[in-house]
């Protein structure tokens, strides 16, 4: 899984920007790209981006497969 990539195509597909999910997580945006950048997040973290990106965990996963 590309983290980063799944990220970066569904902020697009929402028409979003970083600030805004952060805002929307009560996290800083500097969260958001660290975490995206690194890869390093808690399963309930992932499960919140997802949803509050409309997401089910898998099809936000599925975003950044490279297959």
């Amino acid at each position: 899984m590309n983290l980063e990539k799944s990220f970066n195509m569904a902020l697009a597909s929402r028409d979003m920007k970083k600030k805004d999910l952060a805002a929307q997580m009560k996290v800083t945006p500097s969260y958001i790209t660290q975490v995206t950048k690194d890869g390093r997040l808690s399963v309930a973290k992932l499960q919140e981006l997802a949803e509050a990106l409309n997401y089910k965990v898998w099809e936000f996963i599925r975003l950044g497969d490279d297959g």
